[in-house]
């Protein structure tokens, strides 16, 4: 077995490369030694930009959470709105039908009112007319019955005629029945001129009833007529209001 030994003595080649490594090895671990440093303040560096860089990702997927849970409220409340609208729509449209339909019948309602109320104007018009010339000619009537003529010729004849109470009684009775007859005729032909049921009916009462009873006959006609004319204006009145 061999053994190593060092040698008693070391040589100035030696010596000097000893230094000379020792010189070299002491740049070798300086140099080191910064890149040490260097390697650590770069970690440092990545390691804070790396920090804030996650706290910044969180911060960031903070803020989109919270933007996509307020982006799902306001559209769960828009969809929300927009079904309401959708439903006040729909109401809206049924409520434009019903109301156009009202307004349509309100309309031809109208339009038959007005003519009806046009057509009753003119009618009561023409009633009114008619009540007036039937007035007219009961009046004339009445004129008629107690005209001078009946009356001259009663006085004519009567003198001659007051020795016999019949023979007066029969004079009375002749002019009572020209005058009734002449009243007749004449509302005949009036109640044919003015197309008057009234007059008509009168014409025929006053042909075969008592003297007495067509006077009187005849007076409470016109009261009649005019109580209808004034009730039937009244009536105008009213609906025209």
């Amino acid at each position: 077995m061999l053994l190593w030994r060092a040698p008693s003595r070391i040589t100035s080649a030696q010596r000097k490369f000893a230094n000379s490594y020792e010189f070299q090895s002491s740049g070798v671990v300086e140099m080191l030694e910064k890149l040490l440093d260097k390697f650590v303040d770069e970690r440092t560096t990545l390691e804070k930009e790396e920090m804030n860089s996650k706290h910044a990702y969180d911060m960031l997927m903070q803020d989109l959470k919270a933007q996509i849970a307020q982006g799902t409220q306001d559209r769960g409340e828009k969809a929300e709105t927009k079904a309401k609208k959708l439903q006040a729509k729909a109401d809206a449209q049924g409520d434009l039908k019903d109301t156009t339909s009202t307004r349509d019948a309100d309309a031809t309602y109208l339009s038959d009112l007005t003519a009806t109320c046009e057509q009753k104007a003119s009618d009561f018009e023409s009633r009114q007319q008619l009540r007036a010339d039937e007035i007219v000619a009961v009046e004339k009537a009445i004129e008629i019955i107690s005209s001078g003529a009946v009356a001259g010729n009663a006085d004519k004849h009567l003198p001659a005629m007051l020795q016999t109470s019949s023979s007066f009684a029969q004079l009375r009775s002749d002019l009572n029945t020209q005058a009734q007859t002449r009243v007749a005729l004449y509302l005949q032909s009036r109640s044919k001129q003015l197309n008057s049921r009234v007059l008509s009916m009168v014409a025929e009462r006053a042909s075969s009833d008592p003297f007495q009873k067509v006077k009187k006959l005849i007076k409470d006609l016109i009261t009649r007529l005019m109580e209808e004319a004034n009730e039937e204006a009244e009536h105008k009145g009213w609906c025209d209001t």
